[in-house]
């Protein structure tokens, strides 16, 4: 039996030192691992097309399976301490290659994530004894902790007990998540790999779903919202696309385009989009009014506010005003607006499916600081609504202490603001003025939104 080629062998070998060198980033500097990604391929110029998807596919599954295949990796992170993880080894011993060190984990991680296994992998598997045409079959999509079955040859005698749904999030998390499932069903939810969701632009949506097929995409229009359209994840960069440079969509999943629609902006009106950040919610804002009125979008990072000028100019809107806003209070926008909305900084928890390395680097001690700062954000924006006027609490995360916990402390700041019942837009039902979506409710990210309404 002969051994892979040279350049098999020459793509296992980088791939894996990459892989390596990027989950070092992510579990010991907390680097969020798509910049992370992006960071090495730009300074790698000459990985080509396959070994980037290979690269990219394989990191992403390893951390979104990282609970159970972290037994194969020669240090699972993330250690009982930052410092620990700072004191290891940057690469593994001189005599041991990238592949023998990563290869089990990572061919481990495309396996039970139901990824193909090329060439490179099929070296990667080699390390752990495994051939991938012996694996068992994938099991249903939502049969979770049936993948263990394509676990066990990699951990062999190593596997003292069989890994657990539970073992795929730090124990500490299920105590902050509140919701209306066991966190059971959150977590299988979790590692299911979301769709792309964008939304229309165009004022002809059919001529748009065309274009799309025709760059050989599948477009599947959400049921009940017309403007939401759901891609399979893509293997054409959507920013080559003409449509996207002409503004006609923007990648934007559901679950934030809802919180546009709970903010409900009329034509004519004076929105603040105070924590704007690349504008996505900014442009949608723009469009449900109509391109009428204005928009006023800040944010702390002036590079960030480049990027929303850019895609404002890209969509032709002329009614978004760039401007900072570093969180004081508004005495010069005092009363001025029809609505505020804060998109408050947050865990990101509810954007876990598209970036699981976040269940890991998240810290129980960074909680508190986001809730001191979304608090302080709600109560010093809401001075810029005018009486009548609704201001808008929005997060994507799952956990009750960054959701509720500052809408709570904010109704006992200032009661001049009161809950403001809405449809719920998924769902046909109505809601006491806050609302949680979950992945379940359209296989999207999770955010909760708050309405207020400020008295007369």
């Amino acid at each position: 039996m002969t051994g892979p080629s040279r350049h098999t062998a020459a793509q296992a070998h980088a791939c894996a030192e990459a892989a390596a060198g990027i989950l070092r980033a992510v579990f010991v500097e907390r680097e969020p691992a798509d910049r992370a990604l992006a960071a090495f391929l730009r300074s790698h110029r000459h990985f080509g097309a396959r070994d980037r998807r290979l690269l990219g596919e394989t990191l992403f599954a390893a951390l979104r399976w990282w609970g159970w295949v972290r037994p194969l990796a020669p240090v699972p992170w993330p250690l009982d301490s930052f410092a620990a993880a700072a004191a290891c080894p940057a690469r593994t011993e001189a005599a041991v290659s990238p592949v023998q060190a990563w290869g089990p984990c990572l061919a481990a991680a495309r396996a039970v994530d139901g990824l193909d296994m090329p060439p490179a992998a099929c070296v990667w598997a080699e390390q752990a004894g495994v051939r991938p045409r012996t694996l068992p079959p994938l099991p249903g999509e939502t049969a979770v902790a049936e993948r263990v079955s394509r676990l066990q040859p990699f951990l062999g005698p190593r596997m003292l007990s069989l890994p657990r749904v539970a073992d795929l999030s730090p124990g500490w998390i299920r105590g902050e998540v509140h919701g209306p499932d066991s966190f059971a069903e959150l977590e299988e939810w979790l590692q299911r790999r979301p769709p792309v969701w964008l939304r229309v632009q165009d004022p002809d949506p059919r001529a748009l779903l065309e274009d799309l097929r025709r760059a050989g995409l599948s477009p599947l229009p959400h049921p009940t919202r017309a403007d939401a359209v759901a891609l399979v994840p893509p293997s054409v960069n959507l920013r080559t696309l003409d449509a996207f440079r002409r503004g006609r969509f923007e990648v934007q999943d559901l679950a934030s385009q809802m919180i546009g629609v709970v903010c409900d902006p009329r034509p004519g009106q004076q929105w603040w989009d105070a924590c704007a950040g690349s504008g996505g919610k900014t442009l949608h804002l723009a469009s449900l009014m109509a391109r009428r009125g204005t928009v006023i979008a800040s944010d702390t990072r002036t590079h960030i506010l480049e990027e929303l000028r850019r895609r404002a100019r890209r969509a032709a809107f002329p009614n978004i005003r760039v401007r900072p806003w570093h969180g004081t209070p508004v005495s010069r926008l005092r009363e001025r607006f029809d609505g505020v909305l804060i998109d408050a900084p947050c865990s990101c928890s509810g954007t876990w499916r598209r970036n699981p390395d976040g269940r890991w680097t998240l810290r129980p001690g960074d909680l508190p600081r986001f809730v001191e700062l979304q608090t302080r954000l709600l109560v010093n924006a809401s001075a810029a609504v005018r009486p009548g006027g609704v201001l808008v609490y929005a997060t994507c995360s799952l956990f009750a202490r960054e959701n509720l916990g500052p809408v709570h402390a904010f109704q006992e700041a200032l009661p001049g603001f009161l809950l403001d019942p809405f449809p719920h837009p998924l769902r046909r039902e109505t809601s006491d003025g806050t609302l949680h979506i979950w992945p379940r409710d359209g296989d999207c990210d999770a955010m909760f939104v708050a309405r207020f309404r400020r008295l007369p």
